[in-house]
């Protein structure tokens, strides 16, 4: 054996021992790497509504199948709470990567710049945005950004107890109605109804949604100041919306404002004591599935004044600016917003997704409830204006109650207009 084989052998044993030494060395955080990438990323979501919460974990158990380097942490925090503890976590820097929004709150979120903008991800993705409620989309824009996508949707329509018409001898609303044909068939199921039913109620006593907002769209108003315009609802066609009102309330067509305020309208209606009533799609459900009324009962699209139209509200998923998981928070509002998804959510709520809507109607039995879909074809997003939309909406609302209660229309308005304008404005 030559000296140089030796020597080249005899160093092959300590070559041998610094391999491993350096192996002994890396392996440890080779594997701490591997640990560290086998690691999901935990994406928070926060919502508010438990009646809900099934659906969504349904939703998030369907993702995380199909997407393990991923977790979701749905936060449920009651709808009183929500936006308080929201506020909060976003004024700390700590919001939740995904949460909803609405349309009150959007432009104050949207103006503190708290949420992503979601443009540039939305033309890299399949996400069909043509395929989303219309007034839903343009309600999550602003200075040119889509800052949420809609995740559900509420229309309102006009029920009819099919007994009590039949009792007074009135022929059944239909979708092609008109505001006149409403108030000639109440004034003849007064004349008709022997009992102390109602022949219509609405909800006067809140932000309007399921009553005056959609006869003021119907009217052709603008609730908010639109293309350098003023508010409308001071103007001569509003003014004609809340006095119609006061004197259906006179002429005992509408229950009484009073009346209004002890009783729910949903509650008069399911113990057949209101032969129609506007009613949200939320109530859909809850009508349908109710065997005091469920065989004896209808829904039409709203009657027309002069112009089909109505007000629609939704929820909206956003994307925190401040998210360290962006990317994959996308991801997720993406798998959400799909049809498998959306038809998940039909079973609690009419989804944004047009195609996922039609579910919903189907899950609804007894009763044909696709006026509420139909409904969404030329309904107008639920009104909001500058960074405070619960303050306008607020001082609104108790100028409308001293009218309802038999304040003078116009003089009320006249008086509270520039206040609410003002709030509008900021």
């Amino acid at each position: 054996m030559s000296r140089t084989k030796c020597t080249a052998f005899l160093f092959k044993p300590a070559l041998f021992s610094r391999s491993m030494i350096a192996s002994a060395i890396l392996l440890p955080a080779l594997f701490s790497l591997s640990a560290q990438a086998a690691d999901p990323v935990t994406l928070r979501y926060a919502v508010w509504d438990k009646n809900q919460l099934a659906a969504e974990q349904q939703i998030a158990k369907n993702f995380e199948k199909e997407n393990p380097d991923i977790k979701i942490d749905i936060e449920l925090t009651p709808a009183a709470q929500y936006f308080v503890k929201l506020d909060a976590a976003a004024a700390g820097g700590v919001a939740p990567d995904i949460f909803w929004i609405n349309m009150p709150y959007f432009i104050q979120y949207a103006k503190n710049g708290l949420l992503e903008p979601l443009n540039s991800d939305i033309e890299k993705s399949k996400l069909d945005m043509n395929n989303i409620v219309a007034s839903s989309v343009k309600a999550y824009q602003y200075k040119g950004q889509q800052l949420a996508i809609p995740r559900d949707v509420d229309s309102i329509a006009v029920w009819y107890n099919k007994k009590l018409f039949d009792e007074a001898k009135v022929s059944y609303p239909t979708n092609d109605w008109t505001w006149d044909q409403l108030k000639a068939k109440a004034t003849q199921l007064k004349a008709g109804l022997k009992g102390d039913e109602f022949p219509l109620v609405m909800d006067l006593s809140n932000d309007g949604q399921d009553s005056y907002l959609n006869l003021l769209y119907q009217s052709g108003n603008n609730v908010v100041p639109t293309d350098g315009k003023p508010t409308d609802i001071a103007n001569d066609k509003s003014i004609w919306v809340y006095q119609q009102l006061q004197e259906m309330m006179k002429t005992g067509l509408l229950p009484t404002a009073q009346q209004m305020s002890e009783v729910k309208t949903e509650n008069i209606f399911q113990s057949n004591r209101a032969a129609m009533a506007y009613a949200g799609s939320w109530l859909a459900a809850p009508f349908a599935s109710n065997p005091l009324i469920n065989d004896h009962i209808g829904v039409v699209i709203m009657p027309k004044i002069d112009r089909q139209s109505g007000v629609a509200h939704s929820l909206g998923f956003a994307l925190s600016a401040k998210s360290t998981h962006k990317a994959e928070a996308w991801r997720y509002i993406q798998f959400m917003s799909s049809e498998p998804s959306q038809e998940i959510l039909a079973k609690a709520v009419i989804p944004a997704n047009k195609t996922a809507a039609k579910a919903w109607a189907a899950n609804i039995k007894n009763v044909d409830v696709t006026p509420y879909i139909e409904t969404l074809n030329f309904t107008k997003a639920y009104p909001t204006a500058g960074t405070n939309t619960p303050k306008w909406q607020n001082m609104w609302i108790a100028s409308l109650k001293r009218i309802f209660m038999g304040a003078d229309a116009k003089q009320e308005m006249d008086k509270s207009v520039k206040k609410i304008s003002r709030v509008m404005e900021e």
